[in-house]
């Protein structure tokens, strides 16, 4: 059995990952706002969610980097 954080987590990745192909929808960013507020989900395991959906996809050491560094720097 997954955990909720970690199954919530997953879900803020792959919003991530629309986000950086520029293909989010408002329903998109609604969820991730609620992600946002959720304790549970923290940059670790969105980070660590990122990093599994990423190699499970198999994408890119740099490209999962990029991502990460453009996720930080809207952030800011």
């Amino acid at each position: 059995m997954r955990d909720r954080s970690w199954v919530k987590s997953r879900i803020a990745a792959r919003i991530l990952l629309r986000g950086v192909r520029r293909q989010l929808q408002e329903r998109d960013r609604r969820l991730a706002w609620k992600l946002s507020k959720d304790p549970g989900v923290t940059d670790r395991l969105i980070d660590q969610a990122l990093a599994c959906i990423c190699a499970e996809k198999q994408i890119a050491p740099e490209d999962y980097n990029a991502i990460v560094r453009s996720a930080l720097a809207a952030r800011h």
